[in-house]
């Protein structure tokens, strides 16, 4: 939508925002050592994407270049509930504390219910084609030109950080890190999700 740019749409907000430069990306990509001269939380963003680089990128990788080969999760719940709670490390141990007796965020019903809905609409495999339908890289800048609103969660594959971000988003209307939540933010923690999507858009009301 914000590639397309249509009248109506005065804003974006995102918390998993495509800022990798290209230097950074190039790097990642061919296990080189990361460009010289990188600021602390840079430093940390690069740490972040060269773990996933190295153990998780597979996971969007089958769903990128063979999502119909998944259809073994469509057989079986318990199949696609690893796959779903296994999707990478720091979701996989946020969702796995809730098992273990530490609930935040979310609770078990939570988890069971989000499983049991791909399940019961048999939507798990053509979920997956998202991946493959996108032509655009992961992790790049996408040429946003319309105002935009960024919140970095911790626990997210990759925490952006603004020196990145406002080079990607030219027009950054709000930028704000939090103190708790990952990759399923809107999930696992919707009051501050929420709290952001106000945050992000009074500007522009």
């Amino acid at each position: 939508m914000a590639l397309q740019a249509p009248p109506e749409l005065i804003g974006i907000h995102t918390n998993m925002p495509s800022t990798v430069p290209a230097d950074v990306a190039k790097a990642l990509q061919f296990g080189e050592p990361p460009p010289s001269g990188l600021l602390a939380e840079e430093r940390g963003a690069w740490e972040q994407l060269d773990f996933f680089y190295k153990h998780g990128l597979g996971y969007a990788q089958e769903m990128m270049n063979r999502p119909q080969t998944l259809y073994g999760i469509a057989d079986s719940p318990v199949g696609l509930a690893a796959w779903m709670l296994d999707h990478n490390t720091r979701s996989q141990a946020l969702i796995a504390r809730v098992f273990d007796g530490q609930p935040e965020g979310l609770t078990r019903d939570d988890i069971l219910d989000n499983v049991t809905l791909y399940w019961l609409t048999n939507t798990a495999v053509s979920s997956a084609r998202l991946y493959w339908e996108s032509k655009l890289r992961l992790f790049a800048p996408k040429g946003v030109s319309i105002p935009a609103a960024v919140s970095v969660f911790p626990d997210e594959i990759y925490g952006a950080p603004k020196t990145w971000t406002e080079k990607a988003y030219p027009k950054l209307i709000y930028y704000n890190r939090l103190p708790k939540g990952g990759h399923f933010a809107a999930w696992e923690q919707p009051e501050l999700f929420s709290e952001e999507i106000r945050a992000a858009f009074k500007s522009l009301r």
